[in-house]
């Protein structure tokens, strides 16, 4: 089980967490090119404190106003320089949503997409060495991708709560265009773990 957590759940008992038997836990860090996660720091620490291998993620929010490239590399550096002091993470995630700053859909067309998302992905695996996760959700990829893009070689942590939990087998949730299998999936908003108080996203990994 995984759990992605931010701000939003409050103070959390780490400990409780890992004898819960979560084996990793996605923390927000930052969100567009302004706005860090207020419990960043604390949660970072705390995670790593308790021996669970620790995730980031960047909320993105596609400027429509703004040149794509520029606006992905200004927001990548962004989280690179709020993680740079934080313990190591294991895995680094761009969170792809239906929202730009104001709430709003994306207003990119499809090529001013795909240069935007490849653009934060390079900015990010060259300062690193690490290439990120891509977080979404089915729709939203069909939407805004052409068909033939080539991000399917990247691994895709798909949100998908209109399906049965996830804890049984013979059964995956629906695919974005480009893509045959799911890296992670997140499959419950509403799941209950020991030192949250809070509900949290439930997450699994892809059995094979």
């Amino acid at each position: 089980m995984i759990v992605d957590i931010s701000s939003n759940n409050g103070l959390i008992d780490f400990k409780q967490v890992k004898l819960s038997g979560v084996e990793k836990v996605v923390v927000r860090a930052t969100m567009g090119f302004n706005t860090h996660d207020k419990m960043l720091i604390t949660n970072a620490n705390s995670v790593h404190a308790a021996g669970i291998p620790v995730l980031y993620y960047h909320f993105a929010y596609e400027h429509g106003d703004k040149e794509s490239a520029s606006d992905a590399t200004i927001q990548a550096n962004y989280f690179l320089d709020t993680i740079k002091q934080l313990p190591v993470a294991e895995d680094l995630v761009i969170d792809l949503e239906p929202k730009d700053a104001a709430g709003n859909d994306t207003t990119f067309n499809q090529q001013q997409f795909a240069l935007w998302l490849q653009t934060f992905l390079d900015v990010v695996e060259h300062a690193t060495g690490k290439q990120m996760i891509i977080y979404t959700y089915a729709d939203y990829l069909n939407r805004h991708l052409l068909g033939n893009h080539s991000f399917g070689k990247y691994r895709l942590w798909i949100a998908n709560y209109h399906s049965p939990t996830g804890t049984g087998t013979g059964y995956n949730p629906p695919l974005p265009k480009g893509w045959t299998k799911y890296y992670m999936w997140q499959y419950s908003q509403t799941g209950t773990v020991p030192g949250i108080k809070t509900h949290v996203d439930l997450s699994k990994l892809h059995s094979l």
